[in-house]
């Protein structure tokens, strides 16, 4: 039975937090400022602020030069805003007078407890008996999240409204208002006369500017205190009253400042503080004291700048008789590190602050005891007897392992009279519950509304709340327990950490923890539910307690004679079995070990155990195949090759597995591999071990511990079936993994620990002999393992290799066909098998087959040839070399045996059977194949000498058509050379009937050699004689075009000749392309008829001076092209006078250079290009409209014209009337310009 009377003083409720500025809960005055001073414990950390709080007030601190401005912090539960309410109570002079030892009494009422308290107390006096003290509180919480709240306008609203401060305080109102503007106007309107009736005229003014004031419920006993408070009112009333005093409504706006910054806040402080100083006639200082700015200030940096300029004016203005105290959770520094982004010196800051005081809650054990557990000395005997009497010791059994980091008092120690002092608590009880309490705040939405956001009060409340509930149980040999603590804060843990609490309570729509206990079905206990509420608190504070068993079984033990900590530890192991799909542990060591599980961890684990109660085998083995066969089979210690036949080589090896029937779709591929075929038996439990095939290896695993194997592997299989559909958390994949393993190390050591079996034999001593006794039965004697081992990379060998070369050592283990140099020796089957293969599909095809086809063909007949196809391709090479197999393409040509070993190009290669006659020889007799080549090279050169002659024959072809298609003008000429391409054409449909001679190969290849041999000198006649011959035909082709242009200047013997020569090419029918022909043809074109020409021309120009006249025309200025005459020279003129000179120099020009051109030694560009020229060109009487004589009499008339005068000289030349528009239009802008002098010639009229 417990005795309430074993605690001296045990009070009845508790406040959980303490603000600076509490209203008051009771009648009597500053009630909360007595109960904050009784209930409060000074430390050595808040004696030492307040001494040097006071020392400065009085002017006696030895830095007295480095300001008033206070920093004072610490995290929740210090007591910040506890000690600051003390202080607004110590510093307030008119409420301590008269009654300094009852206050000081009410803060220490044990002197022995406490350090020397004396000197502070005296001091503390000294201060209200040199000054007035008037203290300004600001609870700064209140504005948090206020945006356009400053701290200037704060701290003057406050201050306003201290009636001590602004000595208003009489039956009217008390202080100002807190609305500036009507505080500034009431500053002002306490220097009036109407000061003292200000309700009943704002009450006058209300009633003539209202119909009905009650019904505003603005009553004249409270109408100024409505003035105060509603700026709807004050706007109204206020000017009018300004007005009856001064007579105009000007200058009202101007009673407040038009900018409320800091300075002007402490310049109003100060100004209000030396008012005050006269009226009381004795010196007043003024302690502002801000709570919580760093909650204020936030994220705003303009907040912090701001704060900053308060701290420096506090300093400057108030020059010691204001002191300025701050509470923060944090250093200066640490207030908000984003400010640095924002150039934030913080340097300036704590030169603004530089007495900063840091308050722990270290103390909040000391507080408790105190102030709770004092216990009467009949307590303490009683409480000593339930602990001698214990079984479970608690300096034994309570006291936490591992420890990180300490408090104080420890963790991991217990003082037996600091027990008896604490009991019901345990010594650390206090700080490890605030530990507790500041990290669950810190999750909370808005820390600073939650119910752990005060001082260490908030651990007394709860402290208190625990201790009347342990009394009123009566348990006496109980202790508080972390699940008695649960309950307590368990409202707020759901507002914080909602999740976990739906895992350990559950809801009404989930399931928790809880509800399982209550459930019949469940094998959950209540033990642990408790379990559950210990790891939810001891997961927020594993930097000082580690989250392990023996720590929860700590946590969760009360019965001080109930089990022991040994006994309780397993008992939580057992737990956190059965709870293991709502806690789950976790691998990450810098966090707690253990947390609570998700909604979708729950999930998994609920589908988890429902496949775990039915299991489906077939799944299991599927999803075991997928996941884990990997991983396995790389235990299994699989030979990676054996020795193959009677030599020791060794060859690699692949595995295809099956388990209990099931195929895997795991394997192990080695490169160029022999496949055997592994069968696991005995996993399953529905199934029989049947061994029907011969060439498989049975492996039987054994049978101790299996149905363990098969319970590891359902459960992993659970498990890894419930996560298929969805991405599971990482702590799901860790377990998944653990699980994993386990399978994975268990069915590993059963197998390695089973038996073998091959075909019959059962008797197979170890894994290496029973793979190689499945070799053996596997594969035969038209196989070797080598051809496994044939790549891309070996081919290449074979295709470098010269004929006379011997083969490489693989190729003949495989029985690759030697040349017909080196011929092959001993056992052959494999050559032989794959001969007759590939013969068997080739006889009587004429066109072949497709290389893919043949080899699909082999291997269906052999299957084990299946991964050996370029082994295949290596072997059919061989016989290629020998004349038996030649590849061809689509079309028929005859590739190089090469092609047989390009994998990539089979699509487009196909293979043929070569008749057995010795066509080997007939290409070496027609140079086409050298000794040491095969007879595929020899083919392929005969093939590619007839395409290069196609090729030449084509060329010329070409050639020839195009001189006839564009430069040949004569039909004389133009049939001889169509006869040359006809003849051309001809060849080439021959070059293309040895070419298909070539790819059937038939009796005819013969002809074809020898016909290759003979077109080829004969082409290279051809082609030589059309180089050499073809500047004949085209001057041939130029004078026969002069002669049929009917020109004035070719006399009659030379239009005669011509016409002979046109007669005698045209009869002619040889092949003039070859040597014999074109001299049989050349006899036709003698004489040379260009000197014919010539004669006549000359004649023609001396008879009428065609060569003076021409030069003449060159030597004029005026007879230039009609590009180079200035736009001055008019269209009549020109045509008149130039352009017929211009028309005779380019008809004589061509004429001329004809002539000259075909005289000489031209190339057959030239020759072409005066026959075009010539082509075009008509007789001079057609192509020019006045004769020589003509032209020659109007030179002289052009020159005397222009006279001396250059193009350039003459503005404006034309002819009358023709020209004249264009010449009066020139006139008119000249007259306009200047005036002109005329002068009369006789060629007519010159303007100047």
């Amino acid at each position: 039975m417990v005795d309430a009377t074993w605690f001296e003083d045990l009070p009845e409720d508790f406040e959980e937090s303490v603000r600076i500025d509490r209203e008051e809960q009771a009648d009597e005055e500053h009630w909360h400022r007595e109960q904050a001073i009784a209930s409060y414990h000074v430390t050595e950390d808040s004696q030492r602020f307040l001494e040097d709080f006071v020392n400065r007030l009085l002017g006696d601190a030895e830095d007295m030069r480095t300001g008033s401005n206070y920093w004072l912090y610490g995290y929740y539960g210090s007591g910040k805003s506890h000690l600051l309410t003390v202080l607004d109570g110590l510093m307030d002079t008119q409420w301590v007078q008269g009654r300094y030892d009852a206050i000081w009494k009410d803060l220490t009422p044990d002197t022995t407890t406490e350090g020397n308290l004396d000197g502070l107390r005296d001091q503390w006096k000294g201060v209200h008996s040199n000054y007035h003290v008037i203290p300004i509180s600001v609870n700064l919480l209140k504005y948090q999240g206020q945006k356009q709240r400053s701290f200037s306008e704060i701290v003057l609203r406050h201050a306003h409204q201290n009636r001590i401060l602004t000595g208003v305080d009489d039956d009217i109102s008390t202080g100002l208002s807190s609305q500036l503007d009507v505080a500034y106007f009431e500053d002002w309107y306490r220097t009036t006369e109407d000061w003292a009736d200000r309700q009943d005229k704002a009450a006058t003014v209300v009633e003539r500017i209202t119909s009905s004031p009650t019904k505003y419920e603005w009553h004249t006993e409270e109408l100024w205190g409505d003035i105060q408070q509603y700026s709807a009112l004050s706007d109204v009333v206020l000017p009018e009253l300004f007005e009856q005093v001064t007579g105009t409504p000007d200058g009202y706006t101007d009673l407040q400042p038009s900018d409320i910054d800091p300075e002007e806040v402490v310049s109003r402080l100060e100004s209000l503080r030396q008012v005050r100083e006269e009226e009381l006639g004795e010196p007043v200082k003024l302690v502002l004291l801000l709570d919580e700015v760093s909650l204020f200030i936030g994220t705003d940096f303009e907040r912090l700048t701001e704060l900053q300029t308060l701290a420096e004016n506090v300093d400057e203005i108030g020059g010691g008789d204001i002191q300025l105290v701050a509470t923060a959770q944090a250093k200066i520094e640490d207030v908000q590190p984003k400010f640095a982004a924002h150039g934030a010196d913080f340097s300036i800051v704590k030169d603004r602050f530089p007495h900063r005081y840091q308050l722990p809650s270290k103390h909040v054990g000391d507080i408790a005891k105190r102030r709770l557990f004092q216990k009467s000395d009949n307590g303490k005997d009683a409480v000593r007897h339930i602990l001698d009497d214990a079984g479970v010791k608690p300096a034994e059994s309570l006291v936490y392992n591992e420890i990180k980091q300490n408090t104080k008092p420890p963790l991991d120690k217990i003082d037996d009279e600091e027990l008896v002092e604490f009991y019901p608590f345990l010594p650390y009880h206090a700080p490890l519950f605030l530990e507790i309490l500041f990290n669950l705040r810190r999750e909370a939405k808005d820390p600073a509304k939650s119910i752990f956001s005060g001082t260490a009060r908030a651990i007394l409340a709860l402290m208190h709340g625990l201790l009347v509930d342990w009394v009123d149980a009566g348990e006496k040999d109980h202790v508080i327990s972390l699940v008695d603590f649960y309950r307590l804060i368990e409202p707020e843990l759901w507002e914080i950490l909602s999740q976990d609490m739906r895992v350990v309570e559950g809801t009404e729509t989930k399931t928790g923890i809880a509800n399982e206990v209550t459930d019949e079905e469940s094998e959950i206990e209540k033990f642990d539910l408790d379990v559950a509420k210990a790891i939810l608190l001891l997961q927020h504070v594993y930097e000082i307690v580690p989250l392990n068993e023996g720590n929860i079984a700590v946590a969760v033990m009360d019965d001080l004679n109930g089990q022991s900590w040994i006994s309780t530890t397993n008992r939580v192991e057992e737990s956190l079995s059965r709870l293991q799909k709502y806690i789950r542990p976790t691998q990450d060591e810098s966090g707690p070990r253990y947390r609570f599980a998700t909604r979708i961890e729950r999930i998994i684990y609920e589908e988890t155990e429902a496949n775990e109660a039915n299991p489906t085998w077939e799944d299991v083995v599927e999803t075991l195949d997928k996941h884990l066969w990997e991983r396995i089979i790389q235990d299994l210690s699989l030979p990676d090759s054996v020795p193959y036949g009677e030599s020791a080589d060794e060859y690699p090896v692949s595995y295809h597995f099956e388990l209990d029937g099931t195929p895997f779709e795991s394997k192990i591929e080695s490169e160029g591999g022999l496949d055997i075929d592994l069968s696991v038996q005995g996993v399953r439990p529905d199934k029989d071990s049947d061994q029907p095939e011969e060439d498989t290896l049975y492996w039987e695993i054994d049978t101790d511990g299996l149905q363990d194997l098969r319970k590891r592997l359902i459960e992993w299989w659970a498990l890894r079936d419930a996560i298929a559909t969805r991405d599971a958390p990482g702590a799901v994949e860790r377990d998944l993994e653990q699980r994993a393993e386990a399978v994975r190390s268990k069915l590993t050591s059963a197998m390695m620990s089973g038996s073998y079996t091959v075909k019959d034999r059962t008797d197979i001593s170890g894994l290496a002999k029973a793979v190689r006794e499945a070799v053996n039965v596997t594969y035969p004697d038209d196989f070797h393992p080598m051809m496994l081992q044939i790549d891309e990379s070996r081919l290449h060998e074979l295709r470098d290799l010269d004929n006379e070369a011997p083969l490489p050592a693989w190729a003949q283990t495989i029985q690759v066909p030697a040349s017909n140099h080196n011929g092959g020796h001993g056992k052959q089957t494999i050559q032989r098998n794959v001969m007759s293969l590939t013969g068997r599909q080739l006889k009587d095809r004429d066109e072949g087959l497709n290389m893919n086809t043949v080899l699909e063909g082999i291997i269906d007949q052999k299957p084990f040839y299946a991964e050996a196809r370029p082994a295949l391709c290596a072997i059919i090479w061989g016989f290629c070399r020998n004349g038996r197999l030649v590849p061809i393409d689509e079309d028929g040509n005859t590739l190089r045996d090469e092609a047989v070993l390009e994998l990539d190009d089979f699509s487009k290669t196909r293979l043929k059977l070569l008749p057995r006659e010795n066509l080997g020889k007939l290409l070496e007799e027609g140079k086409f194949k050298e000794t040491t080549e095969t007879i595929a090279d020899g083919l392929i050169h005969l093939q590619e000498a007839n395409q290069q002659i196609r090729s030449k024959l084509n060329g010329l072809r070409e050639d020839v058509t195009l001189v006839v298609d564009a430069d040949i003008r004569t039909e004389e000429v133009t049939e001889l050379l169509t006869a040359f391409a006809d003849e051309l054409t001809e060849q080439i449909d021959s070059t293309d009937a040895r070419l298909s001679t070539v790819k059937s190969q038939d009796e005819d290849i013969g002809d074809v050699i020898d016909e290759t041999n003979d077109i080829r000198e004969w082409v290279k006649e051809a082609t030589a004689n059309w180089d050499r011959r073809l500047p004949a035909l085209q001057k041939l082709d130029a004078i026969l075009t002069i002669g049929n242009r009917q020109f004035n200047w070719i006399d009659e013997d030379a239009l005669a000749a011509i016409e002979s020569r046109s007669s005698a090419v045209s009869s002619f029918r040889g092949a003039w392309w070859t040597t014999d022909g074109w001299s049989t043809f050349s006899e036709n074109l003698v004489p040379d008829l260009a000197h014919e020409l010539e004669g006549s021309w000359n004649t023609f120009v001396d008879e009428r001076d065609l060569r003076e006249l021409v030069n003449r025309l060159e030597e004029h200025p005026w007879v230039v092209p009609a590009t180079d005459l200035p736009t001055g020279v008019h269209i009549a003129f020109e045509g008149e006078y130039i352009t017929p000179m211009r028309q005779l120099q380019q008809w004589y020009k061509t004429v001329e250079k004809a002539v000259t051109t075909l005289s000489g030694d031209a190339d057959t560009d030239e020759i072409v290009k005066i026959t075009d020229d010539v082509a075009q060109l008509k007789p001079l009487a057609d192509a020019i409209e006045y004769s020589p004589a003509e032209l020659d009499t109007r030179l002289d008339k052009l020159s005397t014209i222009v006279g001396d005068r250059a193009l350039n000289d003459v503005d404006q030349i034309g002819i009358v009337p023709e020209d004249r528009q264009k010449l009066d239009r020139r006139l008119e802008r000249l007259v306009e310009q200047r005036d002109p002098e005329k002068e009369d010639i006789d060629e007519g009229l010159i303007i100047r």
